[in-house]
């Protein structure tokens, strides 16, 4: 057994009928003996899963088992979880994907130079059909305040997911994910901003989200009010931290006004939530000033302004150049 001391880290990872797939999970926590804390939430599942975790537990005597009675989501289940924390700071991970090896000594690395209170570093996504890019995080090392790390989320060059962050205990507060389950993450790393003061960027690669048939990413149905949610709940943040007005408008153009009518005709939702989604863009469109959106991205700001142009026709217009994205990403691979 190593006798290196153990990093300040506790690792959360929430189940729900993972099947067998539990055992690639439980292969790579055993990679993480360097963690002061683990602890694993089994949500209610149907499939044995808890008994599998408490024998597991067993032989690893700084993890903790909780097991709800009733399924609530992940949401919840992070919040029970955080209430379990014993160390300095927390790194949420699902059960599903694959954490780089390597991860918890790049954490480990930037929390000992400087205590920050958030650590960004950077994740991989992986697609169904097997083809990889960059899902989050930017290419440098530095410290940044709250204001700049909440520019930086509205511009979109840091995601607002929690497989690539690390937080300090402290500045996750009570519920940090709320009670439901309306985007979850991006609301819990947005507040978790808003109660820190020093934010490290690592260029570190800590994190592969794996998309499989089933997950939220691949879900016919929109549920436009997660969409909603987030959005008010980062514009409210971004007016008290006094983020630029335009940076405001950018975010929301990009992360709600294209989303919700771009979502439901990518993943093939309903022709009345694909209308639905049109129509709730429109409404957003008309509020924001897309000539100074341009500024900020020139993309965004003519996706934005196809949408108004044309309408109840935008899948028409879409679909074709749908097509041939992924015609010529089939063909690079």
């Amino acid at each position: 057994m190593s006798n290196d001391p153990l990093l300040p880290i506790s690792i959360v990872v929430c189940f729900h009928n993972p099947g067998a797939s539990v055992e690639h999970t439980l292969a790579w926590l055993g990679g993480f003996a360097a963690a002061a804390q683990l602890i694993l939430v089994d949500d209610a599942s149907g499939d044995g899963t808890a008994e599998r975790l408490r024998s597991w537990s067993a032989q690893h005597r700084h993890c903790t088992v909780i097991a709800l009675a009733e399924n609530h989501g992940p949401a919840r289940a992070r919040n029970v979880a955080v209430e379990q924390v014993r160390t300095e700071y927390v790194w949420f991970v699902d059960d599903d994907d694959e954490p780089a090896p390597d991860a918890l000594a790049a954490f480990g690395r930037a929390i000992q130079d400087g205590t920050p209170d958030l650590v960004f570093a950077r994740a991989r996504f992986r697609s169904a059909d097997g083809a990889e890019r960059w899902a989050d995080g930017v290419d440098e090392t530095v410290v940044i305040g709250r204001h700049e790390a909440l520019t930086r989320v509205l511009r979109g060059d840091i995601q607002g997911f929690l497989w690539s962050k690390l937080f300090r205990r402290s500045v996750l507060g009570d519920e940090p994910f709320g009670r439901e389950h309306p985007q979850e993450d991006f609301v819990g790393v947005v507040g978790a901003i808003e109660r820190s003061t020093r934010i490290a960027l690592s260029q570190a690669s800590v994190y592969t989200y794996v998309e499989r048939p089933g997950s939220l990413s691949r879900d016919r149905r929109p549920d436009f009010r997660r969409y909603a949610v987030a959005r008010d709940v980062a514009v409210s943040a971004a007016r008290r931290a006094g983020v630029d007005g335009v940076v405001v408008d950018y975010f929301r153009l990009w992360f709600y006004a294209i989303a919700v009518a771009f979502v439901p005709v990518r993943r093939g939702a309903a022709a009345a939530e694909v209308s639905e989604g049109i129509r709730l863009a429109k409404v957003e469109l008309r509020r924001l000033d897309l000539s100074a959106c341009a500024e900020l991205g020139r993309g965004a700001a003519a996706h934005g302004r196809i949408i108004l142009l044309v309408g109840r026709l935008y899948p028409l217009v879409l679909k074709p150049a749908l097509l041939l994205h992924d015609l010529l990403r089939r063909f690079r691979r």
